[in-house]
């Protein structure tokens, strides 16, 4: 599979493409923008393909259209800003390349499900770029998830602090805002921990000066006593976590959603109160996530781990989680 990534954001630069070069099966072939930033990046980077051969010698940088119209390239990826991951997913479509969004899929969900649709219609491949569900550490939490007993609360926080005005999480017209920027892993853990979906929501948010939620909490019930709290900021220091407590015993994953390949340590506490640390072999969950795409891509079906179903009800609690904050009232779904 030739891929190309539409748009040179910090993320495809640092992370995503250096996975696409180790992932097996597919080829970088093109990075555009409407600036200088891919040639500066071409011109300036040592990295190198699997075969040794410099990046600048095989991969072109160009503009949007001419990415789109490359009939060698297969598939995109797309890391820009949030408000146009969905008409940029809907223009690739169009010109028949698969697409591997980054988060969130649109602003809410019905702007996800329009372009979902249309991407199924024309006959591509749209797929949610949700690395942290890649990573193996997460296959061991769901084998030890039953000797908690039953999960009665998830716990989660993904901070970091953007106080740049300039930056484009804190631009409102673009997206911003910390529950889609990071807030939206705590949701979507807080769900696929729980197995189900929010009966209610009910939320607070602090804006920034340039009216960005950089700080909100959320609360999502599940029902039947279940409950999930999280919250996400853009003022505190960098911190990833998430932890389940059941009836049992709780599980804590200290480093929930980004990750390197180095080993990762996931600790388990019974209903003794024994401690239990738990050292995960890392690996890169960026490059994970790029193959199974390329496989879908290569069978001819939609996503699994994550799905268009799942894709959609997450922003269904993220729509009714802004709803709240801004209502200061529960919110049902």
């Amino acid at each position: 599979m030739r891929i190309g990534v539409l748009g040179a954001a910090n993320i495809a630069r640092k992370v995503v493409i250096p996975s696409i070069l180790e992932a097996k099966g597919v080829e970088l072939a093109a990075i555009a923008s409407e600036s200088t930033r891919a040639s500066d990046f071409l011109a300036q980077t040592d990295l190198r393909t699997a075969g040794g051969v410099p990046l600048r010698d095989v991969v072109r940088a160009c503009t949007y259209e001419e990415l789109l119209a490359d009939e060698t390239v297969d598939a995109v990826y797309i890391p820009l800003p949030n408000h146009l991951h969905a008409p940029w997913s809907k223009r690739a479509a169009d010109a028949g390349k698969h697409v591997l969004c980054e988060k969130p899929a649109a602003r809410t969900r019905a702007e996800a499900e329009d372009a979902i649709e249309h991407c199924v219609a024309a006959g591509v491949v749209w797929m949610e770029a949700f690395m942290y569900r890649f990573h193996p550490q997460w296959r061991l939490v769901f084998e030890r998830l039953r000797e908690i007993g039953e999960l009665r609360l998830v716990r989660s926080v993904f901070t970091f602090t953007v106080t740049s005005p300039e930056n484009v999480r804190r631009q409102p017209e673009l997206g911003g805002g910390s529950l889609y920027d990071v807030g939206y892993y705590c949701v979507n853990a807080s769900r696929w921990t729980m197995g189900a979906e929010p009966v209610t929501v009910s939320a607070s948010m602090s804006l920034g000066p340039e009216g960005i939620d950089e700080e909100f909490a959320g609360v999502l019930d599940f029902g039947g006593g279940r409950l999930a709290l999280f919250a996400s900021s853009f003022t505190q220091p960098y911190r990833h976590e998430v932890e389940l407590l059941g009836t049992a015993g709780r599980i804590r994953v200290p480093d929930a959603f980004v990750n390197g390949s180095e080993p990762v340590t996931i600790e388990i506490q019974d209903a003794s109160g024994a401690w239990e640390r738990i050292d995960v072999p890392g690996d890169d969950e960026y490059r994970l996530e790029v193959e199974d795409f390329a496989e879908c891509v290569r069978s001819g079906r939609q996503p699994q781990v994550v799905s268009h179903e799942d894709t959609l009800a997450n922003m269904a609690a993220i729509d009714a989680l802004y709803e709240a904050a801004r209502s200061g009232r529960r919110v049902e779904l």
